[in-house]
């Protein structure tokens, strides 16, 4: 399926409060998978006429990391994993897109704790959603390459990364200057 067709072309900004990144990351020795969440804060999507140059941004707010463990979600916001004081905010912007056999692919840059790192997300179709639409992407990412080293010996090096992203239109702005 032509996934970015089918969403007409303009600017799209994506709605934080109905979008979220889940997270799965492995143990090193293959005990149960550690599902959790981070809120997205922001980002946009512009689909183009042609859609191999549509391009998109995202930020995630690192503090928001959750899972079932509020020990475990300290230390991952912590100084050895995230280090969310330092850098609250994880980004990604695409470089390109394109399309495959089962749909389309957005790649670009990740960036983790000060660092970067090349992601490939697929694209899942999108579906109409009240004012707007709603696309899933899904990546893997290798999180020492992203620049989170700590916990090798336990924990994968591969993060599953889906981002569930609703987004609504930029309505261009209208306004009158203030005469002086």
């Amino acid at each position: 399926m032509n996934t970015l067709i089918d969403i007409s072309a303009g600017t799209y900004r994506i709605d934080p409060a109905r979008s979220v990144c889940r997270l799965v990351a492995t143990h090193a020795f293959g005990l149960h998978p550690v599902t959790g969440t981070m809120a997205v804060s922001g980002g946009t999507v512009t689909v183009a006429e042609d859609p191999e140059r549509s391009i998109a941004s995202a930020e995630l707010d690192a503090a928001s990391f959750t899972t079932d463990d509020p020990r475990r979600d300290r230390d991952i916001r912590g100084r050895r994993f995230l280090n969310t004081a330092d850098h609250p905010e994880i980004g990604f912007r695409s470089t390109r897109c394109r399309r495959v056999a089962d749909g389309w692919q957005l790649i670009g840059v990740l960036a983790v704790r000060g660092g970067t790192c090349e992601v490939v997300l697929d694209l899942s179709p999108a579906e109409a959603a009240g004012d707007g639409f709603r696309l899933v992407a899904r990546c893997a990412v290798d999180r020492v390459a992203a620049g989170v080293g700590a916990g090798r010996p336990v924990i994968g090096r591969t993060v599953r990364v889906e981002l569930d992203i609703h987004a609504v239109p930029v309505r261009a702005r209208t306004g009158h200057a203030m005469a002086g």
